[in-house]
């Protein structure tokens, strides 16, 4: 454990960075323009890049050295830092540069993302995969605790420049552990891979969906994930527009409630990092939790206090990484450790692409539609005013509290299935080899 260790430190303050500058810029494009528009985009422009090169980017990871591919994607993610950086010093930073940057930095980290899990798999033993799970849980939790504390804490202080500073720091710290360690390459999926020929891009990839064809128990059971994100995804879309609407935007609040969810996500990643999640059942376990999280999620719609909202985001989240968590452990065991980078960019794309359409569409659905119908239609405030509010931001707490009720039921129904329910027992699993 004590390689991938050190890789996941670097990893680890590297999100830290990378969320605070988030933060930081999130709270400034609300400054410039008060609506959930700029801040959907930026989601979108976040996650989009990633989810349309993460077919070629899991074709490249399983053909090139991964550490040197995590090392360039740290190295060029950091000169977007920096660029974002110089032209805010210079005072000609806009919103539409950021969006530039933003979908920049996220085509590095479509490489990154499944480089790093694919890694982290050939890294140690299968009797350490639920560990590996926890721990990366971890880091995407435990991040979300302490960076928006820290921009909280720095940015009056530091401001913005400060800030992008970190963040640059961040990613030289990352860069320098992936140099300092060997990680392992998989067996070439065939010989000719051995004998150094190339094949075909698009063959590689290819192989990522001939495989969950091979296995559709597997294909059926992302599908139903990421059909459930398509409506739940509008929480992590519209949380922020949400909270500094009801609030008049008050940045402790919007902290105050991100690192709550950080805190439950991180707490039951060291439970998974110690006990490795469940050995038996874990579709049931991980589907079940999926649904109870997402209902969770839809009642952070409701006519809250900012207190419960972060208590309701604290629990959910915390479901999230027990069930995320147990279904990664299902594919670890099925998917051959050679096919893994193109497996795991596939099932990526398959869920993101639905995601992309809830970014895309959620600030001007709020914008144009739900608020200003909340706002001017008697019959609507009366129907729904008690349980989302009728004043700012409750169009967005009807759309989230939609959202998370459709996605639960879809996390629930999926249970119904048979292949579902029983895919750890009718896919065997794949008897890991090293190199």
């Amino acid at each position: 454990m004590r390689p991938f260790l050190t890789i996941w430190s670097g990893q680890f303050l590297s999100q830290i960075g990378t969320l605070m500058t988030s933060l930081a810029l999130a709270f400034w494009a609300f400054d410039v323009t008060g609506r959930a528009t700029e801040l959907g985009l930026m989601v979108f422009f976040t996650f989009g890049p990633r989810v349309l090169l993460g077919p070629f980017a899991g074709a490249l990871i399983d053909r090139w050295n991964r550490r040197k591919v995590l090392i360039v994607c740290d190295l060029l993610a950091g000169v977007s830092s920096i660029a974002v950086l110089l032209l805010h010093l210079s005072d000609n930073l806009m919103i539409w540069q950021i969006y530039v940057l933003t979908a920049l930095m996220s085509a590095f980290t479509a490489f990154q993302g499944p480089g790093f899990l694919a890694s982290a798999t050939m890294m140690v033993g299968k009797q350490h995969h639920g560990r590996v799970n926890g721990l990366l849980a971890f880091n995407a939790n435990a991040s979300a605790i302490l960076a928006p504390a820290f921009a909280g804490i720095l940015l009056p202080v530091i401001g913005l420049t400060g800030i992008l500073v970190a963040d640059v720091a961040t990613f030289l710290f990352a860069i320098a552990t992936l140099a300092a360690i060997r990680i392992p390459q998989p067996m070439p999926a065939s010989a000719s891979d051995s004998r150094g020929q190339v094949r075909r891009i698009i063959t590689d990839i290819g192989e990522g969906f001939h495989f969950l064809r091979g296995v559709k128990a597997l294909l059926w059971l992302q599908l139903a994930a990421a059909s459930a994100n398509l409506f739940g995804t509008l929480y992590g879309t519209l949380l922020r527009p949400l909270i500094l609407l009801r609030t008049g935007d008050s940045e402790v609040a919007l902290a105050s409630v991100q690192s709550a969810i950080g805190v439950g996500g991180a707490v039951a990643a060291l439970v998974l990092a110690f006990w490795g999640g469940p050995k038996r059942h874990r579709t049931l376990f991980g589907m079940g939790l999926f649904s109870l999280a997402f209902l969770l999620r839809g009642l952070a719609g409701a006519n809250l206090s900012v207190g419960l909202i972060a208590a309701l985001g604290l629990i959910q989240s915390a479901m999230l990484a027990f069930a995320g968590s147990s279904i990664r452990t299902i594919w670890q065991a099925k998917i051959p450790p050679q096919l893994l980078g193109r497996v795991f960019s596939t099932l990526a794309t398959v869920a993101g692409l639905l995601m992309l359409t809830t970014m895309l569409a959620g600030g001007p659905l709020a914008d144009r539609i739900f608020e200003p119908a909340m706002q001017s239609s008697p019959w609507l405030r009366n129907v729904v005013g008690n349980l989302v509010g009728t004043g700012p931001g409750s169009g967005i707490g009807l759309m989230i509290l939609i959202g998370g009720a459709v996605a639960a039921l879809i996390c629930a129904g999926s249970l119904l299935l048979k292949p579902i329910r029983h895919i750890e027992t009718s896919i065997p699993d794949y008897e890991e080899e090293h190199e």
